[in-house]
């Protein structure tokens, strides 16, 4: 986060455009995580979120306001958790246990979708630019750079540099959904992760003896953020899936003939 901050200081012209490039994919991302943990409640019989507004993915009936401005300021936030009530669930730990995943899920579906879109966006780009000798030194560029990155380059260049900015806010939204279904997931009160380790293997009948608890927790979680520990695991996990996609639309460019 202090390199973040850093980052601001030395280039804020350039923090300034990733922050409008990044934001509207960040929120819609948080938004569609707790709009799935509402809309899967609701399946299993607790109505709560939904008599709450938040059954829908409105940003701005799931937004926390310091989590939003911690995501401006130091570029990681959250959002207000989806209240439920675990009595109205038809079984309990069955359904404890379904509206726990639904968010990860999400955002990996997100994740997904986003790769695709991206891959769509890009095939057209190589296409547009119906030169053989454009492939071979597109095909250079991949053996040697970052995926995503020689990605956003071809489609500034065979669109021009709207379609880059819109290319590069499909990326963030991409990244962040799969940097959201990792970090939950994580075994940590009171992370979406820590329910799923308490329902198979736990199975505790309640997450906290008391609220005290809870908040201990859940400002143990902070300081592992603060301090990079979170960051460093999910950097380390998620460049990992990211060369796996790339790897994967590289194989499908060369499979349309549109790389060597």
């Amino acid at each position: 986060m202090i390199s973040y901050i850093e980052q601001f200081f030395r280039d804020p012209k350039g923090m300034l455009i990733f922050f409008l490039l990044a934001f509207p994919g960040r929120i819609l991302a948080l938004s569609l995580h707790e709009f799935a943990h509402a809309w899967t409640a609701h399946r299993c019989g607790d109505d709560t979120a939904k008599m709450m507004g938040r059954l829908t993915v409105n940003p701005l009936k799931h937004l926390d306001p310091l989590g939003t401005v911690l995501m401006l300021v130091v570029g990681f936030g959250w959002a207000k958790p989806v209240p439920v009530n675990p009595r109205n669930y038809r079984n309990y730990r069955r359904d404890d246990l379904k509206v726990s995943v639904a968010g990860v899920t999400m955002n990996f579906i997100m994740f997904c979708v986003g790769n695709l879109l991206m891959l769509a966006f890009l095939a057209a780009a190589i296409k547009r630019a119906a030169d053989p000798t454009a492939s071979q030194y597109l095909t250079l560029l991949f053996e040697r750079y970052d995926y995503y990155n020689v990605a956003i380059w071809q489609v500034e260049e065979s669109f021009g540099e709207i379609a880059g900015y819109l290319f590069q806010m499909l990326y963030y939204f991409t990244v962040t959904n799969l940097v959201l279904c990792v970090f939950n997931l994580l075994p940590i009160p009171p992370l979406d992760g820590y329910h799923v380790l308490n329902d198979l293997v736990l199975r505790r009948r309640r997450l906290f003896a008391n609220p005290q608890t809870a908040r201990i927790a859940s400002t143990a979680l902070f300081v592992l953020v603060l301090t990079g520990v979170v960051g460093r695991v999910l950097g380390w996990v998620d460049a990992r899936i990211l060369t796996g996609a790339g790897n994967l639309a590289l194989a499908a460019l060369r499979a349309m003939g549109l790389i060597g």
